[in-house]
């Protein structure tokens, strides 16, 4: 069930630390803790479960989960969300709150591999999803079997497997009920409130009618195959073309591709010099790829990316008025206070670490957008970078964008 060369980019990750499953307590995430225990042993596996806090009995359905893993000799620990008054708590916000929940667990443990138990069923889903709301091909290619942690900076370094996506959930369950474990049924997941139940139900319906939806995981694999190729291309056109620092300079003398290649390498560097967690819609990157093509680029901002032409290079630079505010409304960035000898990012595009308490992280109107402040006045970055530990995250939020890279060392 577990799909091997997934299981192998996995562990070439992983290394000899353990792996982290997201457990749920439902059948699918049973079934992959069940399954990775017998392939690796209990003592590489480890399991976190995230209480929602959104429903009542939630507390109870994470404390039975945990008995689940404990019965495999699996270490595990319940992550309780805490929700600000008015806070958005729609399923995207508490799926973006899951994951940060969850990298900053694995990364506390120095864990930097996560299984998800997504399958077959759920790959279906989603690309019936996308289609009907309208995704280009990229979008249809699915769910990956094996990316970076899908939000930014919480999940720099750490790697999502789904070694189960070739796998439907009805023979998981029959292999659950065959060892004779036991799982939880989420409420949730019969709700027609949400959009993925009501896509599933139809999904019933029409394997009732005949439709095989595998047909719909077995499309999203063909466009993996291409979406994947499209990645390594991008790669390799940043790495030829262009200077990553705190800011990108495109070499356009080098910027040498296909134009679907240089829009997908241009949407990375954009998520990467703004410090954002998603990248730019595939439609807004064709029209800008095609200014940067032409040197139309004056005045033109994008993400919170400014764009400037120097010579035969076009320079993109974290735009000051995102951090200082605007006149439209925008908010200046708050200021960020620094605990001593803890890392802490900035804007996403910066680590910091100060040697001693007292300092703080300013928006400023200079190339790099940043000032420190301390008890005594107010640093440029290049007077702090003799007084603090700073490492612009600008290439490994690039390197965020594409596949982990098993074949280099890991973050």
């Amino acid at each position: 069930m577990l799909d091997r060369l997934t299981i192998e980019r996995m562990m070439a990750w992983a290394g000899d630390r353990p792996v982290l499953v997201a457990l749920s307590g439902g059948g699918d995430s049973v079934a992959l803790l069940h399954l990775l225990v017998d392939e690796l042993g209990a003592g590489r596996v480890r399991a976190v479960i995230v209480d929602h806090a959104l429903r009542d009995g939630s507390a109870d359905d994470c404390a039975h989960a945990l008995t689940f893993a404990r019965a495999l000799n699996v270490r595990a620990d319940v992550l309780t969300l805490r929700w600000d008054e008015g806070a958005n708590r729609a399923q995207q916000a508490a799926r973006q709150a899951r994951y940060a929940a969850i990298c900053e667990y694995a990364r506390a443990g120095q864990l930097n591999t996560i299984a998800a138990a997504h399958t077959a069923d759920d790959q279906a889903e989603t690309v019936l999803m996308r289609a009907a709301n309208g995704s280009t091909w990229r979008g249809l290619a699915g769910i990956a079997p094996f990316a970076f942690a899908p939000l930014w900076p919480e999940g720099r370094g750490v790697a999502l497997a789904r070694p189960l996506l070739a796998a439907r959930r009805e023979p998981l369950r029959i292999y659950l009920r065959a060892r004779g474990a036991q799982w939880i049924e989420d409420p949730a997941n019969a709700n027609p409130k949400f959009e993925r139940v009501r896509v599933r139900q139809r999904l019933a319906a029409l394997e009732a009618d005949g439709l095989d939806p595998m047909r719909l995981a077995h499309l999203a694999a063909r466009f993996r195959l291409r979406s994947d190729a499209l990645d390594r291309a991008a790669s390799k056109l940043i790495a030829e073309s262009a200077d990553l620092e705190d800011g990108a300079v495109i070499c356009l003398d080098r910027w040498n591709a296909p134009a679907e290649v240089r829009r997908r390498a241009l949407s990375a560097m954009i998520a990467a010099v703004g410090g954002a967690s998603r990248e730019p819609a595939w439609t807004e990157i064709e029209a800008l790829e095609a200014r940067v093509m032409r040197g139309d680029l004056p005045g033109v901002t994008h993400s919170g990316v400014e764009f400037s032409t120097t010579g035969g290079a076009v320079v993109l630079r974290r735009e000051a008025g995102a951090l200082l505010g605007r006149a439209d409304g925008a908010l200046p960035h708050p200021a960020l206070p620094l605990r001593a000898n803890v890392e802490a990012i900035w804007d996403g595009r910066l680590a910091i670490t100060p040697p001693e308490e007292g300092w703080s992280v300013v928006p400023a109107r200079n190339a790099y957008a940043v000032a420190f402040k301390n008890a005594l006045d107010l640093k440029t970055y290049r007077e702090a970078e003799t007084l603090l530990r700073l490492r612009p995250l600008v290439a490994a939020r690039v390197a965020h964008a594409f596949a982990p890279d098993i074949n280099r060392a890991k973050p």
